[in-house]
């Protein structure tokens, strides 16, 4: 919880100050923006790190294969990270590039979970033969 407090502080401290430099140094203001981002990221690994323990530890518990439990988390990665840099783009007045990175992201996400459809697809063969 203290993680928390602590980023929605330096979020609005740094929107606000962005919001004040914007119209001088619109660079500077973006790159602040960034900083705020990174920051947030940095601030929540350990909340993330413990989350992940606690998925593995019910995916264990329910009898859920590492492979098929890497491929969900790779993919909610995945859309985090391009969450992320889309806004960023899109602070920066970069739509079109927010668009490519979305696109992006999402044809990344699919090729994380290609070995989920591989498996799908042996299933479905094994049964039909």
């Amino acid at each position: 919880m203290t993680q928390l407090v602590k980023v929605l502080a330096a979020a609005a401290a740094g929107s606000a100050l962005g919001l004040v430099i914007k119209k001088n140094n619109p660079e500077g203001s973006l790159l602040l923006s960034a900083a705020v981002s990174i920051f947030a990221v940095y601030m929540g690994i350990e909340v993330i790190a413990d989350v992940l323990g606690f998925v593995r530890t019910i995916a264990g518990a329910a009898g859920i294969p590492n492979a098929t439990l890497a491929v969900v988390l790779k993919t909610a990665g995945i859309s985090i990270v391009t969450k992320l840099f889309a806004d960023i783009c899109r602070d920066a007045g970069q739509a079109s590039a927010a668009s490519g990175v979305e696109l992006m992201g999402a044809a990344a996400a699919l090729y994380a979970a290609l070995p989920l459809f591989q498996t799908a697809l042996d299933m479905i063969y094994s049964i039909l033969q």
